[in-house]
Parts: structure tokens; C-alpha cells; sequence
């Protein structure tokens, strides 16, 4: 099984996730802009129970999503740099920033969520699926992993 390693810019906080990602792409939402100083966040998304903090804690903020879940976003106390989100409507899934990986050259997005929110800087690839939103809610809370798809 392939392990995944990354961590903040200071080393204070370190992680490894186990597996393949169920999915990857970028968000545009105004609040990942935000995490991500302008541009769209790029992230992959891996079961929770396939991450492990092996080095340090995050701190976190909670925000309401467009849906009224809650969002965390973990990120390190020392240098502040954001390193995992979760929503609180789907707890079983972990996205990670793809540039916090020790080597994020494997990274290749699958699409695009709220292209709806991008800055006409943006550039966003047209010959992936763009979704202006959020994908259509899933009415499950416990989505099988091999279920997860990046479709509108």
C-alpha cells in the first residue's frame, strides 16, 4: 500500500496518509481562496481513517458551509500554513492540500468545484468537470469510498 507523507512549511506538523486518493481537483469557493492567497485550493481527498498526524497537532477553524455543515480546516499553529479540510455533513472524508505533500508531482486534478466563485484570472482546464457549485448533495451520510466520484 502506498503512503503519502507532507506537512507544514515549518516542520512542526507532519502527516501521512495510506492509499490511493478517491478523488482530486481544485475548489474555488471564496473561502479557499482565501487558504489558498488567491488561487483556486488544490486537494486530494482519502478516507479519514487513512490520514495519521505522526508529528505535531493542528489547530483549527470552523466555518458554515454554503449547506449549514460545518468546515475545518486544520491547520498548523506555528506557521499557519492550511493542511486538511473536512466537512462535517461527510466526517469520513479527509482532503489535504496537495502542495503540503513531500512531493505533490503526482497530483492531477479531475475537475473543478465552484467555478461559479473564480476570479476571471482563474485559469481553470475546460477540458475537465467544472461544477459551479457544490456537486449534488449526497442524502447518505455514510458514503462508501468506492462510491465518491467528481461528477455534477
Amino acid at each position: 500500500m502506498k503512503t503519502h507523507k507532507g506537512g507544514c512549511l515549518c516542520g512542526a506538523v507532519r502527516f501521512e496518509v495510506k492509499g490511493d486518493p478517491l478523488l482530486s481537483g481544485a475548489c474555488y469557493c471564496r473561502d479557499c481562496q482565501y487558504v489558498a492567497g488567491g488561487a483556486g485550493a488544490y486537494g486530494v481527498m482519502f478516507p479519514a481513517e487513512a490520514l495519521t498526524i505522526t508529528q505535531g497537532e493542528t489547530s483549527v477553524f470552523v466555518i458554515k458551509g454554503e449547506s449549514g455543515a460545518d468546515v475545518y480546516r486544520h491547520f498548523c499553529p506555528k506557521c499557519g500554513v492550511h493542511l486538511i479540510s473536512h466537512n462535517g455533513a461527510h466526517p469520513q472524508f479527509r482532503a489535504i492540500k496537495a502542495g503540503v505533500l513531500d512531493d505533490p508531482s503526482w497530483f492531477k486534478s479531475e475537475g473543478s468545484i465552484w467555478t461559479s466563485s473564480a476570479q476571471p484570472w482563474h485559469r481553470i482546464d475546460p477540458d475537465l468537470p467544472n461544477i459551479p457549485r457544490n456537486p449534488e448533495p449526497i442524502d447518505e451520510q455514510d458514503v462508501p469510498a468506492d462510491e465518491v466520484s467528481f461528477s455534477p
